[in-house]
This record gives C-alpha cells, structure tokens and sequence, in this order.
C-alpha cells in the first residue's frame, strides 16, 4: 500500500508558512484558523505543540501568535541563503534612501521565484510582494534569473509558457546582451500582487491560486519585458532588475527597482547605473564571478 501524506503534518506545515509569510505580526487563533482552512480546535491543538517545543510564540496578554526561536533557527541553518538575504537588505536599504524606490531581492527555489528580502518606499504602501512570498518560474516571471541559466534550465523554463516561445526567448537574450531587465507596468501586474498577496492569506483557497496563474498566462501573452530600453521613456516601467551572481557564475539573487513610472532616458541611465553598482559589489562580497 503506498504510503500518503500526513495531513496533520501538512496543517502543520500551512501554519508555519503563513506565520513565517507574515513577519512578526501575530495573530488570533480565530485569524489563524481561518487563514489556513481547519477548525479552531484542531488549530488550537497544533498551535499549543508548536508554543511547547519553540516553532511558534503566544503572546498572552493579546492571546495571539507568532513564529518563534525553533522556526528562526532552521530557517538561519541555510547559511548562504541567510547571509544572502542580509547582504542583500543592506544594499537594498541603500538603493532605496538614494533613489528613493522600492527595491526587492529574489532567488529561485523549487521551481518558484522567491521574495529574500524587501524595502518599500513607504511604511504604509508597497508595489512588490511581501519577503517569503512566491511564484510559479515560469513565463514571463524570471527572465533575469533564466538569462545565464544552462540550456536545460532556460528550456524548462519556456515548456511552462504553454505557448510559442520565440519571444520569449528573445527577452533572455536581450536580458544577457544588456545585463538588466525592464518590465513593462500595466493593471494586470498590479492585480497579480493583490492576488499573491490572497493566496498567502488562504493557502487551502483553490480561486487565488487559478486566478494566479491566469493572470501568468495571459501576461505571457502581452508585452511584458521591455525589449527595446529606449521604448521605457514611452511605457509605464513596472521594474528594473539586475543580476547578482553565485561562486558557479549564475544569477545567485536579482535586485529590482520598483519604478512604476515612466521614465525619461536620463532618469533610467542613473536608476539603471545605481543599480549595477549595488549588483557588482553584492556579486563581490558573496564571492561570486559573471559568467564566462
């Protein structure tokens, strides 16, 4: 008999994320409950195990819950990724009090884009996704990330767009002649943030996740990378994103410039410049080298 998955570990383990995809807030067993799809009970059960061996916080004057010290330190044990991750926020708290823009930092993992680190221009309104959020690798997500890729990674990358790919494999080339990416911004990109933001907040909700990669699919249609970098003095430029690259001489983390406006030819040379900065000496303290 095969053996199936345990389903309380997989409660377990939507607890955990949610957590995990929500800083340091806490939460009612009521909000938490609800967010990952199981009955007060149950939640409560799981929740008071995970408070006795360090996975998650009570607070019990507010009689709410966080992640705790034992979920911290196994993230910490992914040295590379951790270092990685803090490095990164130094430059990108740099890039923002100078260009005074949102700035992200991404890596893959598992087949999914990853947000590592985040610094909004605002405390109270941001444009990229939250850190620990995620999307599908597939077109048109990941071009800076695809552009130094070996073949057979770029080519599973393509065989996820579920369409003629010529195009985008025009955008990994001008990506790597150029050495950035520039993404046209448009409602749909707006409304796939709201959407990712809606699947972190109910992980068990079928509707997000096919509204999701609807939103995917039909961006992969459109214009979504700007080929041509002189055409963003005419488009809404939605971000701006450069490579930091790993010991083995590929894309380790992007850092991305979320502009959201559209920019005169002058005003993207210097964002652009800004960046490749920052990206160099990333790429020089990680220990990693461009690609041959």
């Amino acid at each position: 008999m095969a053996v199936k998955p345990s389903g309380s570990a997989a409660r377990v383990g939507r607890l955990l994320s949610f957590l995990g995809g929500h800083g340091e807030s806490g939460y009612s067993l009521s909000e938490l409950a609800r967010a990952v799809g199981m009955d007060k009970s149950t939640c409560q059960a799981m929740l008071l195990a995970l408070v006795e061996q360090g996975f998650v916080l009570r607070d019990d004057g507010h009689r709410t819950y966080a992640l705790g010290p034992s979920a911290l330190a196994v993230a910490a044990a992914d040295g590379d990724r951790a270092r990685l991750a803090r490095l990164a926020r130094a430059e990108l708290e740099s890039l923002t009090a100078d260009l005074d823009l949102e700035t992200s930092a991404t890596t893959t993992f598992a087949g999914a884009l990853l947000v590592l680190a985040r610094v909004p221009r605002s405390a109270l309104f941001g444009l990229s996704m939250r850190v620990g959020q995620t999307l599908p690798l597939r077109p048109p997500v990941g071009a800076v990330h695809l552009a130094w890729a070996p073949p057979a990674a770029v080519d599973a990358w393509l065989a996820r767009a579920g369409e003629p790919v010529g195009r985008h494999r025009r955008v990994l080339d001008a990506v790597r002649e150029r050495g950035y990416s520039v993404t046209a911004d448009n409602a749909l990109r707006w409304r796939l943030r709201d959407v990712v933001d809606q699947v972190a907040e109910a992980p068990t909700d079928p509707d997000p996740r096919r509204e999701r990669d609807e939103l995917l699919r039909t961006l992969a249609e459109r214009d979504y990378e700007i080929l041509d970098p002189d055409e963003a003095k005419s488009w809404p430029v939605g971000e701006i994103c450069a490579p930091v690259f790993g010991r083995d001489g590929r894309v380790a983390v992007a850092v991305g410039l979320v502009a959201a406006q559209t920019l005169d030819t002058a005003r993207r040379a210097a964002m652009v410049d800004r960046l490749l900065v920052a990206t160099t000496r990333l790429t020089a303290l990680t220990g990693g080298r461009p690609p041959d």
